[in-house]
């Protein structure tokens, strides 16, 4: 999905709801991860990402950041 159809995306679904939506849908998309990095799936809120491959922490960034709720529910 390009940046023109994710604007799409969001003004179509309105909102913050609108923003998870197009998201989620990004995310969907295949892709791979830069050479030295593995795709993993978080088990919080369940959005791949990519991590270095020596790294033991399976939640995303977000949800391991310090005061931030999961993106999950």
């Amino acid at each position: 999905m390009n940046k023109r159809r994710r604007e799409e995306a969001v003004l179509h679904a309105g909102g913050f709801a609108g923003e998870e939506a197009a998201a989620r849908a990004v995310n969907a998309e295949r892709w791979e991860p830069m050479p030295g990095m593995e795709k993993r799936r978080c088990p919080a809120c369940r959005y791949f990402f990519a991590a270095a491959a020596m790294t033991a922490e399976l939640r995303c960034p977000d949800c391991v950041r310090p005061g931030r709720r999961s993106r999950a529910g």
